[in-house]
């Protein structure tokens, strides 16, 4: 990777935050919704099995949050793991932070670069923002990123991108037109193709396929496409009925949304991507203590906390000086 701060205008880069985050959102959304009209006590009960408290005390009110409209913030993570259940503490791929305000029907979406430097409570400093979760799961995330921006985190929600070839094969594949020509572990995918793909397919074209800085973001923003025509395809009332479907998608969830919150969040929120502002901590790559980190200045650390903290309707404060 390059030194030096990175070019987050590259063009794919535009709507791989959205594209991504809000897929996983309305996955999970749809999941209570759509299920639960049809199949209220099973899908209830899938959905309840995929809560997993962060075991972090809330700095605020959750349900009188919902409950009265007012902002909220998720932080959403991604993996690519092998093997996913509740005791997953492996790192994570992406880490953003989504505020949500329902006065304003305006979402932000904040990217965390993975290997950001970060100070991560009880473990080695500096570190990448990547390992919070290896160190202490969504608890070690969630107050890394608090004591990091100085902000509060309501809600958290992880998804496996690789459990999702045993979702994709239980709606009978998914269709995508390619957003590039590429070849990619055995697979050949042609731009602007309409190409149906099972699971194993779909999950070729969503992974990297060279360690370069632009691949990476285009390899985010595929994921994000499986993601979306997963959600497509899951809103079939051959899927709806199908609770082998409801608890082969929800055990690719950790969340400590519970059903309950679900279901007010959806009567709430629900013109939350009608206007979606896409930034990210800008950082420049820096060599400390041997490791490659990216580092992001006071200034900028600052700029974010203010954005989020306005979102959030709170009022303003200096950020968490918990980086380099």
């Amino acid at each position: 990777m390059a030194k030096g701060v990175k070019n987050m205008k590259h063009i794919s880069k535009k709507h791989i935050l959205r594209n991504t985050l809000l897929s996983v959102v309305a996955l999970i959304l749809m999941v209570g919704l759509g299920f639960g009209l049809i199949r209220y006590r099973e899908v209830k009960g899938s959905i309840d099995n995929s809560f997993d408290s962060a075991q972090v005390p809330n700095s605020r009110d959750t349900n009188y949050l919902i409950k009265n409209k007012k902002p909220i913030s998720i932080l959403l993570m991604g993996t690519s793991a092998s093997d996913f259940d509740s005791s997953y503490s492996g790192k994570t791929d992406t880490m953003m932070l989504l505020t949500i305000n329902p006065h304003t029907e305006k979402t932000t979406i904040t990217s965390i670069p993975h290997d950001l430097a970060v100070k991560i409570p009880g473990y080695n400093d500096p570190a990448q923002a990547s390992e919070a979760f290896e160190h202490g799961q969504a608890k070690a995330s969630i107050e890394t990123v608090q004591k990091l921006l100085n902000v509060p985190v309501d809600y958290y929600a992880l998804i496996n991108i690789n459990g999702m070839k045993k979702v994709i094969d239980k709606v009978g594949g998914i269709d995508i037109k390619p957003t590039a020509s590429f070849n990619s572990y055995g697979y050949e995918f042609q731009k602007g193709v309409k190409t149906h793909m099972d699971g194993t397919k779909a999950l070729a074209y969503s992974k990297e396929t060279d360690s370069s800085t632009n691949e990476y973001y285009a390899h985010v923003s595929r994921q994000g496409e499986v993601l979306a025509a997963i959600m497509h395809k899951s809103t079939s009332i051959q899927a709806l009925m199908n609770q082998d479907f409801i608890k082969t998608l929800t055990d690719e969830i950790q969340t400590d949304i519970t059903f309950d919150d679900l279901t007010t969040i959806i009567k709430n929120y629900k013109h939350f991507t009608e206007y979606v502002d896409d930034t990210h901590i800008a950082a420049t790559t820096k060599s400390v203590k041997g490791q490659q980190f990216e580092v992001a200045d006071q200034k900028e650390l600052q700029r974010i906390t203010d954005l989020i903290r306005k979102n959030l309707e709170l009022k303003a404060d200096t950020t968490g000086n918990e980086g380099l």
